[in-house]
């Protein structure tokens, strides 16, 4: 049973004072709109299923769990299940609260560290306005055969709001199309036509090329990864115009695009040492693919900063773990939220909100791997 004590300090006039519901509250609200909608029937899943579906942990489920049988919503038959009852008069008030799904090929456990953070202070953020933020992890919407999956996923689920994280472009276009609510997690392809949050990718390839032009530097090159993410073009297309804009004269900017893997990585690598005049800094767009490029170059002898500045656009919790400390811009994981936390209030106190985009600057951090290039 979820608590309701006053607190020592407390008057009877406080009774009336409008409090944030807790995130036990928000979880007992909306499992009983899905039992009155019909989406959970028969018995409830497991635990642990119902944690990954809520994103929840155990601690706050289990409370929840307790407050809907006590209500009559459910029975727990011992050592085996929890049955759904039929309502008996619950106590509370059956209004339901918001629900909003976050999109995903990837489960939350595998998600990069900023992004998981951001989650959880949205999570936070939501709960207390008894907004339910769910995670759907569907790789097959992402797949060559998204149109069913993405009209079986939306047949199952109809919250108030979806959030696509490392959405294609044909999902993009799919989600508009199809009238449904919708703030894109990165960057939308179209601008004009989806609300979207991201960081300020194009603007912060433009400093690193600026940054690496102040320090001397007339041949660097872009590392990432051959995705179809907008993010990633938009910082590769960012670097060749911040390059080519040079005060001093145009820098010369080669693109290398991999699979994504160290294995690819090293390749891309191994192509860049080759050229001639070679490369004297590279902008890698990726935390843990700037520690592929550093390790490889330590492999092949050529020092860094020495011989081989590196800025990396996304920060990372493992480079700091590595020597030298490579330069990188930080990511605000809490302001990317609260970005992410107006769109939602926007798009839920609007019908028809024309779309906006919030682009977030992150701070560059100079750290030890940017230098002058060595003379000659």
């Amino acid at each position: 049973m979820i608590p309701n004590r006053r607190r020592p300090d407390q008057t009877e006039s406080d009774d009336m004072i409008c409090r944030p519901a807790s995130l036990a509250e928000t979880v007992v609200q909306t499992l009983i709109r899905a039992l009155e909608t019909g989406r959970l029937q028969g018995q409830l899943p497991g635990e642990r299923k119902l944690g990954v579906m809520l994103q929840v942990s155990r601690m706050t489920l289990r409370p929840a769990l307790q407050e809907l049988e006590r209500l009559g919503w459910i029975r727990t038959v011992p050592g085996q299940f929890r049955e759904i009852l039929k309502p008996v008069k619950p106590r509370i008030n059956p209004v339901s609260p918001r629900r909003i799904v976050h999109l995903s090929p990837i489960p939350v456990r595998e998600m990069e560290p900023f992004f998981v953070l951001s989650l959880d202070f949205l999570r936070e953020m939501l709960a207390r306005r008894s907004i339910l933020l769910e995670t759907e992890t569907r790789p097959e919407c992402y797949g060559p055969n998204f149109r069913r999956a993405l009209n079986r996923l939306c047949a199952e689920n109809h919250p108030d709001l979806w959030l696509l994280g490392r959405s294609t472009r044909t999902m993009q276009a799919w989600f508009l199309r199809q009238h449904h609510k919708h703030i894109v997690l990165g960057s939308a392809f179209d601008a004009k036509a989806h609300s979207a949050v991201d960081l300020d990718h194009m603007a912060t390839a433009r400093h690193a090329a600026t940054t690496f032009g102040q320090k001397g530097h007339k041949r660097v090159a872009v590392f990432v990864r051959d995705s179809h993410l907008a993010g990633d073009q938009k910082s590769v297309e960012g670097f060749l115009a911040g390059a080519a804009g040079q005060a001093g004269g145009p820098l010369h900017a080669d693109a290398f695009a991999h699979d994504g893997t160290p294995a690819g990585t090293f390749r891309a690598v191994d192509r860049l040492v080759k050229l001639q005049p070679r490369p004297t800094g590279i902008f890698s767009a990726g935390g843990l693919q700037t520690v592929a490029i550093m390790t490889r170059l330590f492999e092949l002898g050529i020092r860094v900063p020495q011989e081989m500045s590196i800025i990396s656009r996304d920060d990372d919790s493992a480079l700091d773990f590595v020597t030298p400390t490579p330069a990188r811009y930080s990511r605000p994981s809490e302001k990317f939220a609260r970005g992410v936390f107006r769109q939602i209030e926007r798009q839920l106190k609007v019908g028809e909100a024309p779309a906006r985009t919030c682009l977030i600057y992150p701070e560059f951090l100079p750290k030890s791997t940017l230098a002058s290039p060595p003379a000659g």
